[in-house]
This record gives structure tokens, sequence and C-alpha cells, in this order.
């Protein structure tokens, strides 16, 4: 299987027709893989990658500038917890260095952030280190919620609900712009000897720098910055490689839009092989509100489940990954909740 690209021009202008077949690629490659690629993205949407490389620019700050933007769980003396850095020693593969970006480069603080830790601005690089990267960011950003949100519509449309289901709960979301950097491994380095982190592809033996998983919210939106090694897992349960795009992006569905729409439309498994080389990847994670409730779609023949709220279920499942790992105390449920995936 292939992974299609699908030109999404259409979905931003006012050629009704064209945007209908849109719609339908969109919903097939939703339906069938969970994943898909999209290029054609007018402007001012267009990021291409000068703009990818202004950004990973963080990544060159020397070590005492990147320790102020860590997360106060890798750095106590800091005191953002939610959004930050993580360094490469947050997980015991020693496989990847991240940094996540909130809504408030753009929106400023959508809420409380005395009540809800989810809302915790993002520590920013000082100007003089890095001129102009802030503004690089903010546009970076609102990109991401444009295409997010034209996307978001067109499966609206393929599911034929109302539009505004999807779009009102992401008035204040909080989605999350994600820097990562998979260094390369030095001479000699040991990489980790767990099954679930190494594969063999075509008779060759490759290092999972992120192992095979399936995002666990709605939507993501992914640069992978021009060196290969995605790959998607198709119906038949093979690995299919997902082609990088410098002017174009790979999108998939999260676990949280599957169960949402009856399992609809697909949260694919991906994986990212090691190939030996420093690699960067920019994922967007388009996310809702904390206080936006989840309940079942109108949609014939989907299974009921009881509604929650988003930030409950965002808090329960990043807390299980290494980067937030323990903290799931500090922000107990706002709601009854019960794991939809479960």
């Amino acid at each position: 299987m292939v992974i299609p690209t699908i030109h999404i021009a259409p979905l931003f202008g006012d050629d009704v027709v064209a945007r209908d077949a849109v719609d339908r690629a969109i919903y097939e490659a939703a339906f069938d893989i969970g994943f898909m690629t999209i290029s054609e993205i007018p402007e001012p949407y267009a990021i291409g990658p000068e703009v990818r490389r202004d950004l990973l620019r963080l990544f060159d700050l020397p070590p005492d500038q990147q320790r102020r933007l860590w997360k106060s769980n890798f750095a106590p003396e800091n005191p953002n917890l939610y959004r930050g850095m993580f360094p490469v020693d947050s997980n015991a593969a020693r496989s990847r260095a991240g940094y996540e970006i909130g809504p408030d480069i753009v929106h400023g603080v959508a809420g409380d952030s005395d009540d809800d830790l989810l809302y915790g601005a993002t520590p920013l690089p000082d100007e003089a280190s890095l001129p102009g990267w802030r503004a690089t960011a903010a546009a970076y950003f609102l990109a991401m919620e444009a295409i997010g949100g034209a996307v978001l519509g067109s499966l609206s449309r393929g599911l034929g609900i109302d539009e505004s289901i999807f779009r009102d709960i992401f008035d204040g979301g909080i989605s999350t712009l994600r820097l990562l950097h998979y260094p390369k491994r030095s001479d000699g380095e040991p990489g980790p000897s767990d099954d679930d982190r190494n594969a063999t592809v075509n008779g060759a033996a490759y290092e999972l720098v992120s192992r095979g998983h399936a995002d666990s919210g709605l939507l993501t939106i992914l640069a992978q910055c021009s060196v290969s090694g995605l790959q998607a897992q198709d119906s038949r349960g093979d690995w299919v490689d997902v082609a990088p795009d410098d002017n174009g992006f790979a999108i998939n569905f999260g676990g949280l839009l599957e169960r949402w729409t009856g399992g609809r439309i697909k949260a694919t498994r991906h994986r990212v092989l090691g190939l030996g080389a420093e690699r960067f990847s920019i994922p967007f994670f388009f996310e809702p509100r904390p206080d936006a409730r989840i309940a079942p779609l109108p949609i014939d023949g989907v299974k009921s489940f009881e509604p929650f709220l988003f930030g409950d279920h965002l808090w329960a499942t990043t807390t299980k990954f290494s980067e937030n790992l323990g903290l799931e105390h500090l922000r107990p449920a706002r709601a009854p909740y019960t794991d939809p995936m479960a």
C-alpha cells in the first residue's frame, strides 16, 4: 500500500466541487489507513524547510540556555511543568530530546494556569540568543491551527455531522507544537537491547528511535524535516514508508478520534527507523480546550460511552510517556473519567 498524497488547496477556496473531491479523498484515507500526506497548501499556511530550520535552531543553544527551558521534573529550579524542554536522557533509550510549545506563543495563556497545569505558559528562549525565533514559532503555530481546522472540517462533512461539533471545542484549545531531535549515536555507543526498540526490515537491523504506537488524541500534523525513516502500519500489518516532503506534511489520526467516530476513522500505528543519521521532526498535536466535553457523536451505529472532559483524557495519556511519567497525581480528573479506549 502507498500512503496517499492529497492536494488540500481546495479546502481553503470557494470551489465547492473541488472541495468535495478533496473531502472524499481525505475521508477515504482516514477510513482506510488513517494516514496521509498533504501538499499544495496555500499561503500563508505553506511552511517550507527554511522555516523549519529556523525553528530547529533551538537545539543549537548552549547547554545552560537549554536547561533554563527544561521542564521542572528534569530541572527542579524551573517553574514550568507541562510545557518546555526534555533532555535526551529523559528516556532510557536516550533516543530523543524535545521541546513543547503551547498556544500562548500566539494567543497568550488561554485559561487559569494556577487552576489547571495544562494552561501552563511555555518557557521561551531569549530573543537575543535566537533573533526572530518567537515570531517564526508563532507563525508556524497559526498555520498548523488553520490546516488542522480545515482537515477536521473536511472530516465533519465526510461523516455527515455539523462542522461546529469539532470546530467549537478548539476555541481556546491547548494544541502542542513539538520540536524533536533524534541525535546520531556516537561511535561505540550501544543502542537499546529491548526487542520492541529494534526491527528487521528486508534483512537489515534497525533501531526504532520511536517505537510502534498510535497517537492518543485527535489529529497530528507532522513535518519530517527531510530525513526518512517514518513508517505507518497498514490494515494487513505491513509497515509502509512515509516519504518526507519538504513542502508538505504527514497527517495521522489518534485513538480518541477513532473511538469518537465509532471506528470509522482509523488511528494508525506508526514508528521511526533509525537510519544512522541525526534526525529532526516537528509534530503538531491539534488539541481542544481542557473542559471540552467529549460525548458520542450523532452518527448511526456509534457505540455509546460515558462522556468525559478532554483535559482529563489528555493528562491520563500523556503521563504514560517518559517525559511526564509519574506526574499523574498532580492533576486529578475534573469529572468522572474512564479511558474510552479501554
